[in-house]
């Protein structure tokens, strides 16, 4: 499991082998060698990966990238060294067939990391490096087995512990017919002798998945039919945001732009050392801020002629119509509400966030909507401002190495998941904050975010809808569904639908789809 569970890759080993993953030897074929982007964009990848010595020399390599330049590549597919890469305005290509179609500056960063994931997860998986089975969290208990009616009084009463090792007890009954009962004691996970043990945790078995797959995603991306301006929001700043906010902002550097306002939210109010293998734009250096303001600085050191702001969180306070709309109290009898009103406005005085009708203003003129969260209710809000503008909502989501793209252009969140999905709190996180833990890994992150990049690029260039419609990618065994967009917008009907799920009493709670991925 590697040196540390607290260190830079600890969110990664429930999914990788990562003693086996920094090994691996991955060169270039010198006769075809890829663009400058693609180049780039593996060499990032390999560094939220934690591939050590990449790239390395062609004769010691293991695997070779070789940029695919002719229609005759049937040999060099049966060669399981050798990964045929390209990638276009007709689509990414792992099959050996050579792009015709140059793409837009604009769009080739995230073209170059989407070629880049399915490369890496295709070396993953023939070097058997992903675990058979995703491990989001792995802890360490003491069991202790009682039998309480051995003493006066009850097991309640006394107090169990190791010593020099902080311990979390539990006592719960033994259901075999005794009275006994079974005390455990998890021990924290950052004492020394627990880290050992749980590094010496090994997973085999399962069906071997190394098999050569050669995925493809085909679909167009016209000529942008005019310069990136206008207001984009982007709604957190964790493996999803920070990626797109990557490839967009590379594709803007390669491109003319003017008058590009960006709106990011965040409530994290740290960035923590585990969120560098997925969270692209932090680095050591970042550790502690809040990542709203850390993406600001990053976002005013790469785009300087655009106008960025901050806020702290997408609550139901900032969509209502009025504000006797929300009843939502939690079991105490304060309103939730009025506590994101109070978080948010801590933030505001310290952090130089917007205020509630600051980020009114700013939504009320916005053109793109991405929603890049760890929980459910907000992205259904998120889906809601865009519904009332009559805009698309651009969503992502990964779960482990599971990754999915939606553009939202006639069908809403509710439509697909049911009224639940409006209610959902929980958050699916890999935060040490999370409801429900999440493993993750910076390639589903980058393939995901660098879509809502390529959606968000061509709304800011005058496009109605996105090329792209919907895409599903399995990386385990790096199986991609790419359906591209019909154009039809047409959001009027969703409104009162996700109101209704947001705010009315629950009649009926069918769900239509399976759950929607979360944001890791």
């Amino acid at each position: 499991m590697g040196d540390s569970l607290s260190d830079k890759f600890s969110r990664q080993r429930g999914l990788v082998n990562q003693d086996r993953l920094e090994n691996l030897r991955v060169s270039y074929c010198e006769h075809n060698v890829p663009p400058p982007e693609f180049i780039d964009a593996m060499a990032l990848l390999a560094q939220q990966l934690g591939v050590k010595g990449f790239p390395c020399v062609s004769k010691n390599s293991d695997f070779m990238m070789s940029w695919a330049n002719s229609s005759n590549n049937s040999e060099k597919l049966t060669d399981l060294s050798v990964i045929e890469v390209a990638y276009g305005g007709e689509g990414v290509f792992l099959d050996g067939t050579p792009s015709e179609t140059p793409s837009s500056a604009l769009f080739e960063p995230a073209l170059a990391t989407l070629a880049a994931c399915l490369a890496w997860s295709e070396i993953l998986r023939r070097s058997d490096c992903y675990t058979p089975v995703d491990v989001p969290k792995v802890s360490v208990s003491v069991n202790i087995r009682v039998n309480e009616t051995s003493m006066r009084g009850s097991v309640q009463d006394l107090e169990f512990g190791l010593d020099g090792i902080d311990s979390f007890m539990n006592i719960r009954p033994v259901k075999d017919g005794t009275a006994h009962k079974r005390v455990s004691l998890r021990l924290d996970e950052k004492t020394l002798l627990v880290q050992e043990l749980l590094n010496k945790l090994r997973i085999t078995g399962g069906e071997k998945n190394t098999q050569p797959k050669h995925p493809v995603m085909h679909f167009s991306l016209p000529t942008p039919r005019s310069i990136p301006s206008g207001h984009l929001t982007v709604v957190g700043a964790g493996g999803l945001g920070t990626w797109a906010l990557h490839s967009i902002v590379n594709g803007l550097k390669n491109s003319e732009h003017s008058d590009l306002e960006i709106l990011v939210f965040d409530k994290d109010m740290k960035v923590e050392k585990h969120n560098l293998n997925r969270q692209v734009i932090f680095s050591d250096s970042d550790i502690g801020r809040p990542k709203v303001e850390a993406a600001k600085d990053w976002l005013n050191r790469n785009l300087p002629s655009a106008n960025i702001s901050l806020a702290y969180e997408l609550h139901d306070g900032i969509l209502m119509k009025e504000q006797s709309e929300i009843v939502i109290e939690d079991e105490e009898g304060l309103s939730l509400e009025q506590l994101l009103i109070e978080s948010s406005e801590l933030i505001q005085s310290k952090y130089e966030a917007l205020n509630d009708d600051e980020v009114r203003r700013q939504l009320a003129s916005t053109d793109v909507i991405l929603g890049c969260l760890d929980a459910m209710r907000p992205r259904v809000l998120a889906d809601l401002i865009a519904a009332r503008k009559g805009q698309c909502y651009v969503n992502g989501g990964v779960n482990g190495l599971f990754g999915q793209y939606t553009e939202f252009s006639s069908t809403n969140l509710v439509n697909l998941y049911g009224p639940s999905v409006a209610r959902d709190r929980a958050v699916y996180s890999c935060q040490e904050d999370g409801e429900v833990p999440l493993s993750s890994l910076a390639i589903t992150n980058a393939f995901v975010g660098s879509l809502q990049a390529i959606s968000a690029l061509q709304h800011l260039t005058g496009m109605k809808c996105a090329s792209i419609g919907s895409v599903n990618w399995d990386a385990r065994s790096n199986e991609v569904f790419c359906n591209l967009s019909d154009g039809n917008l047409n959001r009027k009907v969703d409104v009162k639908r996700i109101e209704d799920a947001l705010w009315k009493p629950m009649t009926s709670d069918i769900i239509l789809e399976d759950s929607p991925l979360k944001e890791a």
